[in-house]
């Protein structure tokens, strides 16, 4: 498992991989929809080539919100999981529900689902 980690200029790293789970620090996920061609991928974050996509302000924002939460650590999918090694895929899609289970804190961003309106005069 790779975290993403925030540094004091706001920019983003993984970690290295964290094989043993008794050393995984509290770290937050994002779970949220994928708008293909907008998020930034494994390959993007690890050279740089993905601040301009709309997904960047996403983890971004994330990244802050997890900082206000006292955490220093957050996953992201879609710029964890190298699509192009087929093995790192498997793994990463079979090991989703333990990374899920071991979150500190859970943020949902899902721009597609609307929701009611509410009157407060009631």
């Amino acid at each position: 498992m790779r975290l993403l980690e925030r540094n004091s200029a706001g920019e983003f790293s993984l970690t290295k991989d964290i094989v043993d789970d008794s050393k995984v620090p509290p770290y937050a996920i994002l779970s949220h929809t994928w708008k293909e061609g907008e998020e930034v991928t494994f390959q993007e974050l690890i050279d740089g080539t993905g601040k301009g996509k709309p997904g960047y302000e996403k983890i971004r924002f994330y990244g802050e919100q997890a900082k206000r939460d006292g955490l220093q650590y957050f996953w992201v999918d879609t710029c964890y999981i190298n699509k192009l090694n087929n093995t790192k895929l498997s793994e990463a899609i079979n090991s989703m529900f333990r990374w899920y289970r071991g979150a500190t804190r859970y943020y949902v961003y899902l721009p597609d689902v609307s929701s009611p309106i509410f009157d407060t005069n009631d």
